[in-house]
């Protein structure tokens, strides 16, 4: 039995269980909701401008994030399967070799778009990246292209209990994001995590970051939103 994935959905559904919450989602639960209208309008007080305006800025910055995200996912996916190559793109695969080489250690085989799920929690979600080394464990890697990548909240905010612990701020979502892949691939196959890795594109190179394996944070997340439903 297995999950599938629909993208234009992003639906993640079992053969068996139905629909599964992606990690995405799940972890979005552990995050303060964005009250958009009331940060709209003061952009719009400040700016001189209408609240509408300032919505619609932010929802085409939004998609044109979403599309350059998904742009150099494929591009990386299809060289390091593949070896598919695009012209113009040379200094991004020199970049991701370099980020490789320095920071990962050697492997036997690497993955590209994992799917990784757990039918006891009806969870899934898509690794970019797992490397498996020759002694039974693994590394887990991100690709991310996002315009901030902050490593704690400028308000002093913090994610919710059961992980209130930690700031609201990119390096720590994507620490639990890629933790939980860790997690899930950990329970599927018996290996163990041996570091995590995010690739961060920052300008015209990635910058590699490494973060603590959360496992405990985890598990609180997955036992709490276990609790939650049912």
């Amino acid at each position: 039995m297995a999950v599938k994935f629909d993208e234009a959905s992003h639906r993640y559904t079992h053969d068996v269980h139905g629909e599964f919450v992606s990690v995405t989602t799940l972890l979005g639960k552990y995050k303060k909701p964005f009250d958009s209208g009331v940060h709209a309008s003061r952009v719009a007080k400040r700016e001189g401008v209408s609240v509408e305006m300032v919505l619609e800025m932010w929802n085409i910055e939004k998609n044109k994030a979403c599309d350059r995200g998904t742009f150099i996912h494929k591009l990386l996916e299809d060289y390091i399967t593949v070896g598919e190559t695009q012209d113009d793109y040379g200094w991004l695969y020199k970049s991701y070799d370099k980020g490789v080489e320095r920071n990962i250690d050697k492997f036997k085989k690497i993955h590209c778009e994992s799917l990784l799920h757990n039918t006891d929690y009806m969870i899934a979600g898509t690794a970019d990246l797992i490397y498996e080394h020759s002694n039974g464990e693994f590394t887990v890697g991100d690709f991310k292209t996002n315009k901030r990548f902050r490593f704690c909240s400028q308000y002093g905010e913090r994610m919710l209990a059961p992980v209130d612990h930690l700031h609201n701020c990119e390096f720590n979502v994507y620490a639990l994001q890629l933790s939980m892949y860790a997690y899930l691939h950990e329970l599927a196959t018996g290996k163990k995590c041996r570091k995590l890795a995010i690739f961060y594109l920052q300008g015209d190179r990635f910058v590699t970051y490494h973060c603590n394996y959360l496992k405990s944070d985890i598990k609180n997340i997955l036992d709490h939103y276990a609790t939650k439903t049912k």
